[in-house]
């Protein structure tokens, strides 16, 4: 029988080749897991439901938000009982109780891991596997970033817990039932990439499930659960030790010798898969209930041999390498997520490794590949040196785009907080990221749009426009960047492509008060305020407490001479904003218009209160004091005077 480590692809020296276990003589190979088809029927059915509940969303318009575990961060930071939140709470409470579980027959990225190692073996291609100290501690790193970490920072800037609540589709972020299904889930070329790398890549170069080993934040969760699981593998008392169970675990779990130190399985990376149970011969292997493993007493005199693949002087180079690649590659062009960039960074981090020992030691091996013998470089092995020599380049190129993403995105921060210093921050900001978007490999919709925003808060227009007419190329379903574009081309005197933008605006998004309302602005720039004031209604009908869309109605419906109407918009521009200085004194004209003088004098002391020193508001004044029934009143103000002054 093949042993342990020859079945799972782990490179060993001839030392470990004679120490690792080895099924006796007498006993025959062991059979496929009488298991492994229900569990691969399991798995299988966790992506038939994915499927469906998508089916069922694009057929309903809504459905249970996604029961994804990466929710819980929503929950933690801004106190919203999400569906994954509580999916998330039943998983841990069942592991506390039956052990680890769920990774190994409910987890879509373990049956992704276990097809790429099925389809690997069939094509005649071993996985390999590493064993790592430093690494094994990359998960609970993760899970202490993702879901302590901001409590801790909140904690220290004196914030309190958010409230547990629940919340709809209309407060940003639905609890259970939403209507905004894809809202936390990547899109179809990161979701690939994801595939790819935490399938294929991770398994070939890792071992089977070393993604669940050093990578998974998850898992190191339900790992800590396991502990306290009185669930667990547990051995009979005619254990003969062969190894087999130890053979077939894809865990990499040394089980014979853990069964003979404690009487059950104590490594929190045993997923429960069953496959040891099915394969020991004499069939002693069991899942019972009994005391957890966090208080396992020692039942048997031969330890459970813990070996390493690395030196470590090497576990700290894959340290430092981890680190770095994390920073650089987490977030890269607004596309690689957390989860990947950890499977990414493990990846790095063993390739550098196998790189140094090219340089160094006189044989190396790339899975079951050598890349050098009797210290020569084979064919294989320059090929190795010149991927990792590009690996290397775009490394240190991706990591020169994050450091000024970075910089420039917190320059920009401080443009909008910085009031002294604003036009150094934007000035830097735009130095730093016109540097990503003229050497970054992919154009990227958030630095665009930070771009665009820095160039329109410092009025320039032009550069600004070459911004948005890339971002309303890109993404020509959204409304907002042919919004921003019309507001970029207005002040430079465009008026007519300004009103074009505008329009395919509305035909996105008809329902949009805003955009009516500076369409509105451009119809009464060009003289036809009829259409100007079709769309101030459609504002005002859309969004009631719109007050500058009330203010304009108003203004207008007094020059139409209804003064009925305008009075009652300006007085709910005023209810709105109370000290509207122009909704006052437009007010005061068209009450004066209308013939009540004394409430027209109220209002123009209130405007007068408010802008002392508008030349318009005291000319009124003075003329309604000494007012005579021959001098008619001050027109209203007109509708930009509104927009400019407020």
């Amino acid at each position: 029988m093949r042993s342990a480590a020859s079945q799972n692809g782990v490179r060993m020296s001839s030392k470990a080749e004679r120490d690792r276990p080895t099924p006796s003589s007498e006993m025959s190979l062991p059979q496929q897991s009488r298991y492994g088809r229900w569990r691969a029927a399991t798995l299988g059915a966790v992506y038939v439901l994915m499927v469906l509940h998508v089916i069922h969303w694009k057929l309903n318009g809504k459905t249970l938000a996604p029961l994804e575990l990466n929710e819980v961060m929503y929950t933690f930071e801004l106190g919203i009982i999400t569906a994954g939140f509580v999916f998330m709470a039943v998983v841990l409470l069942a592991t506390a109780i039956f052990g680890r579980f769920f990774c190994s027959w409910g987890c879509h990225i373990l049956a992704l891991q276990d097809l790429c190692a099925w389809i690997l073996t069939k094509l005649h291609i071993r996985p390999a596997g590493i064993r790592s100290r430093l690494l094994l501690w990359v998960p609970l790193a993760a899970a202490f970033y993702m879901f302590v970490w901001p409590q801790v920072t909140r904690s220290l800037q004196g914030q309190p817990l958010p409230k547990l609540h629940l919340a709809t589709d209309g407060q940003g972020w639905a609890s259970f039932i939403t209507e905004d299904f894809w809202r936390n889930l990547p899109g179809l070329g990161v979701t690939l990439f994801t595939f790819g790398l935490c399938g294929f890549a991770v398994v070939y170069v890792l071992g089977s499930r070393a993604f669940c080993s050093y990578g998974c934040p998850y898992g190191a969760i339900f790992g800590l659960a396991d502990k306290l699981a009185p669930g667990r593998i547990r051995v009979g008392d005619d254990c003969k030790q062969c190894g087999t169970c130890t053979a077939v675990c894809t865990s990499h779990i040394r089980v014979h010798e853990e069964v003979n130190r404690y009487g059950m399985v104590i490594d929190s990376a045993c997923m429960k898969d069953l496959d040891c149970v099915s394969a020991c011969p004499q069939q002693t292997l069991r899942f019972g209930f009994g005391i957890p493993a966090l208080v396992a007493p020692t039942v048997g005199q031969k330890q459970v041999r813990k070996k390493f693949d690395f030196t470590w002087p090497e576990e700290a180079t894959m340290a430092v390498v981890f680190v770095a690649s994390l920073l650089i590659y987490r977030g890269l062009y607004n596309a690689v997520p957390f989860l990947s960039s950890l499977g990414l960074g493990v990846l790095l981090a063993y390739l550098t490794v196998v790189t140094l020992r090219l340089a160094h030691q006189p044989a190396v091996r790339f899975n079951r590949w050598f890349l050098k013998k009797q210290g020569r470089l084979l064919a294989r092995g320059w090929v190795f040196v010149a991927v990792a020599s590009m690996a290397v380049v775009f490394t240190l190129h991706s990591g020169m785009i994050r450091y000024h993403q970075f910089q420039g995105e917190r320059y920009s921060l401080l443009a909008d907080l910085a009031s002294g210093q604003a036009d150094l921050a934007r000035s830097a900001a735009i130095n730093h990221l016109e540097f990503v978007d003229r050497w970054g490999l992919v154009e990227m919709r958030r630095t665009d749009a930070v771009l665009a925003g820095l160039y329109s808060k410092g009025q320039q227009w032009q550069d600004a426009e070459k911004f948005l007419n890339r971002l309303s190329a890109n993404y020509p379903t959204d409304a907002r960047w042919r919004i921003s574009l019309a507001k970029a081309l207005t002040p430079q005197g465009r008026a007519e492509e300004a009103l074009a933008q505008y329009r395919a605006a509305l035909e996105l998004n008809p329902r949009c008060a805003e955009t009516h309302y500076a369409v509105s602005g451009l119809y009464f720039e060009a003289g036809r305020p009829g259409d100007a004031m079709t769309h101030l209604t459609e504002a005002v009908r859309l969004r009631p407490e719109f007050p500058e869309a009330q203010f304009d109605l108003g203004a207008l419906l007094v020059r139409a001479g209804d003064l009925t109407s305008g009075i009652d918009h300006l007085r709910q521009a005023i209810s709105l904003r109370p000290y509207y200085g122009d909704a006052h004194y437009n007010l005061a004209v068209a009450l004066a218009m209308n013939g009540q003088i004394a409430q027209a004098e109220e209002q123009i002391q209130r405007a007068l209160e408010i802008q002392p020193q508008d030349e318009q508001t005291q000319a009124f004044h003075n003329y309604l004091e000494g007012i005579t029934k021959q001098d008619p009143p001050s027109p209203a103000k007109s509708s930009q005077r509104a927009r400019g002054g407020n």
